[in-house]
């Protein structure tokens, strides 16, 4: 099968440099066939009963969000959400201390039935079989050998914790995992995200018409029919007050005139990108966070691989990293569906239309513009939102080396999960497809975001 990457240098030579260096080292990658990053990390031996589990499993997801059909930045948040969600629900009847997010995450009722006793149960039992169930309903179009990796990483796992574990308890504690996931799958399919990895592009959307509105331009990408994802912002968010765009609105207001605010604005975009050049840091950092879909895991589990990499080196108890991801899961999937609500309430013009038109017609932006409108900036405010809660839940000093970009240089360390955040929304000013006041403003909204999942109660008072 000729891979995608392969396919957009053959159909369209006149890639720039930076799309044809990100396209060929994804083809390199594929050929050796290492694709997890562990494989440049030297040798863990897995605990499964500790924060390990949650860990490997995550690995496996990253690749099955690489490699499958139709998993774009909204599917794959919605999907780490979900199956980190069932993880928490899951291992609640061997931690007292731990309570559901039932009636405080929207439309959320867990049934009595499923508050059983601790007697004669696993949590890592339970929480291995409720995220490979819900990776197995949420991943339908992965290639057929990644699910059979994912079936086999759920038996050995299985096999390893039943040698310590009498029948009943394990038994118990396997269908107790399976039936969180069917739950959890249940209230999924009412949010208005079901499935929508089978169409990403809507063709009958009709994007507004006018100076200041956005415009396709994304000529190298063969999927593109139409825009990503335009109903995305009517999704329900898990927590109630994170329905809206808190009425942030660019600050700048559109002008084609020379010396106006929002040409000045324009102009920083085409001026900076004269400085990045192949080999330097802007040029490196912009490539590092060009998560497009299709060849990376997505900005959302870019933010998820952070956390990964973090416990990974460290690791804690099981109950501990399942609040994390489910914390982490619930702000990322309810920060892209704010982002949306302002994506397409503005319809703001990209630089790309905007510089060709009014400030030079052969200019080309590092990275491909997406197909969606330009306010706010994603990338900032799903990393803002990553940032707020794992820094108020971890630590605002927490040292983080980050290798999920491995196949285009070196690894990116950060002493702090703020200061990798920075650098996300920044990197997107560097490729050319944001204006300054989408990053500033699209990290406002994420901290907003992340403020109402910090309210959520995961612990008995």
């Amino acid at each position: 099968m000729i891979k995608k990457a392969v396919l957009l240098l053959l159909l369209f030579p006149g890639l720039t440099l930076a799309q044809q260096i990100t396209q060929e080292t994804y083809q390199a990658r594929n050929e050796t066939d290492l694709v997890e990053f562990e494989f440049v990390l030297p040798a863990k031996a897995y605990d499964f009963r500790t924060s390990d589990l949650m860990v490997k499993w995550h690995v496996v997801m990253f690749d099955l969000l690489e490699q499958s059909t139709g998993y774009t930045p909204n599917v794959a948040a919605r999907t780490l959400a979900y199956v980190n969600l069932a993880a928490y629900e899951s291992m609640l009847p061997g931690h007292p201390e731990y309570q559901s997010l039932s009636g405080q995450i929207q439309e959320y009722e867990r049934p009595e039935e499923y508050n059983i006793d601790s007697l004669y149960f696993s949590d890592a039992v339970a929480v291995n079989n409720a995220v490979f169930s819900m990776v197995d309903k949420l991943f339908p179009t992965a290639p057929y050998i990644w699910m059979e990796k994912v079936w086999t990483l759920r038996d050995s796992i299985d096999t390893i914790l039943e040698a310590d574990l009498d029948e009943v308890t394990f038994q118990k504690s396997r269908n107790y995992g399976l039936a969180v996931a069917d739950l959890i799958y249940e209230y999924s399919k009412s949010d208005g995200g079901h499935q929508s990895y089978i169409r990403s592009y809507d063709m009958n959307y009709r994007l507004p018409a006018c100076e200041a509105c956005f415009e396709i331009h994304r000529s190298a990408d063969v999927e593109n029919t139409g825009p990503l994802h335009p109903q995305w912002l009517n999704n329900r968010t898990f927590v109630g007050s994170n329905n809206t765009d808190f009425g942030i609105k660019p600050k700048v207001q559109f002008s084609k005139y020379p010396g106006s605010p929002f040409y000045k604005m324009a102009m920083e975009v085409y001026e900076e990108s004269k400085t990045v050049n192949p080999g330097n840091k802007k040029y490196i950092i912009a490539n590092f966070w060009d998560d497009a879909s299709g060849f990376t895991y997505t900005a959302p589990g870019h933010s998820a691989a952070l956390l990964t990499m973090v416990l990974r080196n460290s690791a804690v108890s099981l109950e501990r990293s399942a609040e994390l991801y489910c914390r982490l899961g619930l702000a990322v999937n309810d920060a892209v569906i704010c982002a949306w609500k302002g994506k397409y309430k503005h319809n703001l013009i990209r630089p790309v239309a905007y510089i060709n038109r009014y400030i030079d017609s052969a200019w080309e932006p590092k990275l491909l513009t997406p197909p969606f409108p330009e306010f706010p900036s994603g990338h900032s405010v799903q990393s803002a939102a990553m940032a707020k809660v794992l820094s108020e839940t971890i630590g605002y000093e927490v040292p983080i080396t980050d290798y999920s970009k491995f196949w285009v240089g070196e690894p990116r360390k950060f002493k702090s999960f703020w200061e990798a955040a920075n650098e996300t929304s920044i990197s997107r000013l560097y490729g050319g497809i944001h204006y300054r006041d989408a990053l500033d403003q699209g990290q406002d909204m994420g901290k907003l975001v992340g403020d109402n999942i910090l309210k959520l109660k995961f612990k008995n008072d």
